[in-house]
């Protein structure tokens, strides 16, 4: 420690308007590294909507200044429910920074002379409080953070003075706490009526910038010399109520600090400190670039950093690192096909984690291709249950997630399952089995969610090696109708599994399974095999003894697995009938897509553009499914037949005459007014809504 003279504290200070003002061996948490460049904030912005948001590449910088209007002064607030993870903030003079009832992780702020910072019941993890980096100012214009009603843990604090903080009624918890001269001369207190637990002091003049304050389970690591702070013209009297580790407890006096060990119980009530404050979030998740809410100008970032809407950026933690940097699992996609129907298909999906030249810059996650905003969507919420399962990602990787087929466009949320074992394989070292394959949209909770044209991935994963898929439980239904549409061979063909959870899914791709489900699955599999020899001889095979005992031990050993339920369905004679409502939907839309999109066409279109043949085999599907849909469909399937029998008739015996062209048109209008009432009935009926999961 180096202790000044009053002479050469003045010294000190008239250097400080030089150079830029540094604290006694502070240092940054491990967990920061400075942004390269700048964003800044063009307009005022307040940031309203509930979520989380992020900004890994520059430091938001808020200077009126630097703005292209010039304003006087600039604002940035964010509301309510917001939570800010892995970002930089620099207040400049006329800058105006709030948080009100926030949560936030991995900031640093840095507020410079005639700047403000206002943090209002707020809950902070990793939270660096960095000295300015500008001339000290005048007695008028210094930086000005204000803490009211915080609750702060595992923050690193630099010199209070220096930050520019004014905090009252806050709990810190697990904190770096350092001070500097300026503290203790500081006339007025930093921190008033507040808790320090299990924290880190490295300075003792920072426990005199504080007033009326406990300390709970503190260490000081520098003890008070008997001449401490000699530079100041008077002694500070510092009323302080100290449970510590080291020391045990304070000397009365050490310099010109007079410590007064008082009771702050009823000083904390009072005040209502010993209430609590906002629950902490120990777990950060990355979110939407700030960059999408407020108007800011990038300066001096790396092409290289300014990842855009293709890039999700992960909360950086020290010490993790990836186990594998090359993973794989089989996902299954559909294609729509000219006919208007949907094609399942098998695609390997595999993730890549290379390093970066950013070797402490938080890692990102994207695809390697072009995808919709619905499967990056998804993705963004598989970023956020992977760092939330496990506390943030390893520092400096570019994680890129590839398809099989990567020159074709996609879109969807049907991959979130699959993305999400990608991550978990990288993080744990995990292989996951080669047979397996997955469907479902996935929520950060890690819940799965239904998603569509599960029959065609079903169908499609018979084509391919794998021997098990797994589908979302809230898509059971789809197994129910493969089985009325095609019969019991698809789910023989593979072995379908339900998830509720990705724990669920977790299970079954590991390679290593429960002793007695894997007795199961290969007895299904030598089953399996006999009957794929001769599909004709499915049916036949299936009702012997042996087979319903294969299933059974199957369904016993896992209870979701959908293949074994409806086939013993179908051998006991249980088999549904007609198609759920969604599947009659689906069902009775793909079979007559030509007639489906012809409706909204003019008769001049549709007799020009369809062809007889076509037509009349899309009608026969109609026809022939008609008995195997719900009841509840028939009426808008009625009305498509009716509808293209019309444009059928024109298109056999072409309009030669204006009285049949008009009467042409008026039955046309009339079949297509009809279905189109029949659809709109069917999809705004309350039960129907309701099973359709609208």
């Amino acid at each position: 420690m180096i202790f000044l003279t009053k002479a050469k504290y003045l010294f000190f200070l008239l250097l400080a308007g030089f150079f830029s003002v540094s604290t006694l061996g502070a240092a940054p948490p491990s967990w920061y590294q400075p942004p390269v460049g700048e964003l800044r904030l063009q307009r005022d912005t307040a940031v309203t909507s509930a979520g989380h948001y992020s900004q890994t590449a520059g430091k938001i910088v808020l200077r009126p200044e630097l703005a292209a209007s010039k304003p006087s002064t600039l604002e940035m607030s964010f509301g309510k429910g917001t939570h800010i993870t892995a970002t930089t903030f620099d207040v400049g003079a006329g800058g105006r920074l709030v948080f009100r009832e926030c949560q936030l992780n991995q900031v640093a702020i840095s507020c410079q002379p005639g700047g403000e910072i206002h943090f209002e019941n707020c809950a902070m993890v990793q939270v660096y409080f960095a000295s300015s980096t500008g001339p000290e100012g005048t007695q008028t214009a210094k930086p000005y953070v204000r803490l009211k009603d915080c609750t702060l843990s595992q923050v690193t604090m630099e010199s209070p003075t220096a930050v520019g903080v004014a905090a009252t009624n806050c709990r810190i918890t697990q904190s770096d706490l350092y001070g500097t001269d300026k503290d203790a001369a500081n006339q007025r207190s930093n921190f008033g009526e507040s808790v320090f637990s299990a924290c880190k002091i490295f300075s003792p003049e920072f426990i005199v910038c504080t007033n009326k304050c406990c300390y709970r389970d503190c260490e000081l690591t520098t003890d008070f010399p008997q001449d401490f702070a000699m530079y100041l013209p008077k002694p500070v009297l510092v009323l302080v109520s100290w449970q510590g580790i080291h020391p045990v407890t304070l000397p009365d006096r050490a310099g010109m600090a007079v410590f007064r060990s008082i009771d702050v119980t009823a000083v904390l009530e009072a005040a209502g400190t010993t209430k609590g404050g906002p629950a902490l979030s120990s777990s950060p998740a990355p979110g939407k670039s700030l960059t999408e809410v407020a108007e800011m100008v990038p300066v001096n970032i790396p092409a290289s950093q300014q990842m855009g809407s293709d890039a999700i950026a992960g909360v950086a933690v020290a010490g993790l690192s990836f186990k594998s940097r090359l993973t794989q699992v089989n996902g299954l996609l559909i294609s729509q096909l000219s006919t208007g129907g949907e094609a399942g298909q098998v695609t390997r999906m595999s993730l890549s984690a290379l390093p970066t030249s950013q070797s402490r810059a938080p890692s990102s996650l994207k695809f390697n291709q072009n995808v919709g905003d619905s499967m990056f969507k998804a993705l963004n919420e598989v970023s956020k249950f992977s760092q939330l399962r496990h506390g943030g990602w390893p520092m400096g990787y570019s994680l890129e997630i590839g398809f099989e087929d990567k020159y074709v466009g996609k879109d969807g949320p049907s991959a979130a399952v699959a993305c999400a074992l990608l991550l978990e394989a990288a993080i744990t070292g995990k292989k996951w089995d080669p047979a397996f394959a997955v469907t479902g949209d996935m929520n950060a909770d890690g819940s799965v969610q239904p998603i569509g044209g599960v029959q065609a991935k079903i169908r499609g994963a018979t084509k391919g090696d794998c021997k098990i898929v797994a589908v979302p439980v809230k898509n059971e239904v789809a197994v129910s109708d493969i089985l009325v549409q095609q019969g019991p061979a698809p789910l023989v063909g593979i072995t379908v599994f339900g998830i509720k959870t990705f724990d669920d899914a977790l299970a079954l791709a590991d390679p290593e399974k429960p002793l007695a489900l894997q007795n199961a699955l290969t007895d299904f599999d030598n089953m399996r095999s006999v009957m794929m020899r001769d599909p004709r001889q499915i049916t036949q095979l299936l009702r012997t003894p042996h087979a319903a005992q294969r299933l059974q031990a199957l369904l016993t050993a896992a209870p979701n697995c959908y293949s074994a339920k409806y086939l013993l369905m179908y051998l006991q004679g249980r088999t549904p009938r007609t198609l759920s409502i969604g599947g009659s939907i689906e069902a009775a839309q793909n079979n007559a897509q030509a007639v489906v999109s012809a409706i909204d066409h003019d008769v001049d279109s549709n007799v020009s553009s369809l062809k007889g043949d076509e037509l009349g085999n899309s009608l026969n599907k109609l026809r022939q499914l008609r008995p195997l849909l719900d009841a509840r469909v028939w009426p808008y399937v009625d009305g498509l037949i009716a509808y293209g029998e019309v444009i059928r008739g024109a298109l056999l015996n072409p309009v030669r005459s204006g009285a049949r062209y008009t009467d042409l048109v008026s039955k046309a209008n009339k079949a297509a007014g009809a279905t189109k009432a029949a659809y709109d009935k069917l999809i705004n009926d309350a039960q129907v809504r309701e099973e359709l999961g609208l």
